[in-house]
This record gives C-alpha cells, sequence and structure tokens, in this order.
C-alpha cells in the first residue's frame, strides 16, 4: 500500500514521502496512529508541494547559515582577565564570555550554546573555538586571551589623576616639604595594601 508520512518514523522515512509499506502494517499501525495517509492522486500532488516548498526553505536556512559562518570564520576575540603567577587566570574563561565579547567587538550575536571550546581557558594565549549554526554549518575563530590592564599608565592611580612616584620626583627638595609628601605616601600605602 502506498502512504505519504505525516511524520519520521524511524526504519521507514522522513515526514512527507510517499513510500510503500506492507497493507497491515499501513492498516493496523501508522495509519491508526495517525504516522501516515493513504496516498492518493491529491494527496500525492499535495505531498510532492509541501515537500518542494520544504526544500526551498531548507536552501533558504541554509543560505543564511553559510553566510552567518562567514562572518564569524577566522575572527579574532580578544578578552581581557586577570591573571596570576605563571600566567594562570583567576577562574576561566567561558562560552559565555566568549560570546559576549564576539558581540561587544564584531557586532556578532550568538547563542553560547553554540559555541565549543577546543580546551578549557585556564591561561593566558590563544585558543580556538567553534560556533555551530546548524545543518552541519560550523565557523573556527580564534579567542585571544590577554592580562587585565590596571589603569590607562598600567600603574595604580590616584584621584588626582597622577602615579605616586611622579608626585615623589616632582616634590620640592626642600625638608619638609618633602618629609610630608613621604608621610602622605606611607598613610596610603598602609590604608591600602594591595
Amino acid at each position: 500500500m502506498k502512504v505519504i508520512l505525516t511524520q519520521t518514523v524511524p526504519g521507514v522515512g522522513e515526514a512527507g514521502t510517499i513510500k510503500e509499506v506492507a497493507d497491515g502494517y499501513a492498516r493496523n499501525f501508522l495509519l491508526p496512529k495517525g504516522m501516515a495517509t493513504v496516498a492518493t492522486r491529491g494527496s500525492v500532488k499535495q505531498a510532492e508541494a509541501q515537500a518542494e516548498l520544504y526544500a526551498r526553505k531548507a536552501s533558504k536556512a541554509r543560505e543564511i547559515q553559510n553566510k552567518a559562518a562567514s562572518a564569524v570564520q577566522d575572527k579574532t576575540v580578544t578578552i581581557r582577565a586577570r591573571a596570576g603567577s605563571e600566567n594562570r587566570l583567576y577562574g576561566s574563561v567561558t562560552a559565555a564570555d566568549v560570546v559576549e565579547a564576539l558581540q561587544q567587538q564584531h557586532g556578532i550575536t550568538l547563542d553560547r550554546r553554540k559555541v565549543e571550546m577546543d580546551e578549557s581557558i585556564h591561561r593566558l594565549g590563544t585558543y580556538v573555538a567553534t560556533a555551530d549554526f546548524g545543518n552541519g554549518v560550523t565557523a573556527k575563530f580564534n579567542v585571544e586571551v590577554a592580562p587585565e590592564v590596571a589603569g590607562a599608565s598600567g600603574k595604580a592611580v590616584r584621584a588626582s589623576g597622577s602615579t605616586p612616584a611622579a608626585e615623589a620626583t616632582s616634590a620640592p627638595s626642600g625638608g619638609e616639604a618633602a618629609s610630608t609628601d613621604e608621610t602622605t605616601a606611607e598613610t596610603e600605602v598602609e590604608a591600602n595594601p594591595s
């Protein structure tokens, strides 16, 4: 008996396909469960039109996925993170961090579950990540993890905008003025040991 599958049936076929199956299998299993309908001339034409429409939609979706993948392919995303000795990070860089950086730096929005890291990121360096767009369309891009920069000059910056070393060198060489600068600097160091 010729039937049109209304849903995917394992071992038989995909939804929308026309299949020749045993009469008993169709009458006793597929038709009562609503998994198939009897193939008549009208329903066959309708199924063929539906299959053509589905193929066009799938083609358009794949084209969009390829365009999105080419936008991500070979991009480099830089993430700044706090690092300790031996370039080890305090914590790790996750797929959510990578997706956020990709959005901020390149304006590309992805779901964090679609980004897969080749290895976990616990150190500074360059890593490779893969974005999965579905239907076998993937794109690889680079993730560069760099150390976080403290202030604009890389040194501790006071509220006045100058560094402690600059104030000490610019102080007059007079005895009392230099000693007040030194005591001020000492009290600031004691108050803020970092």
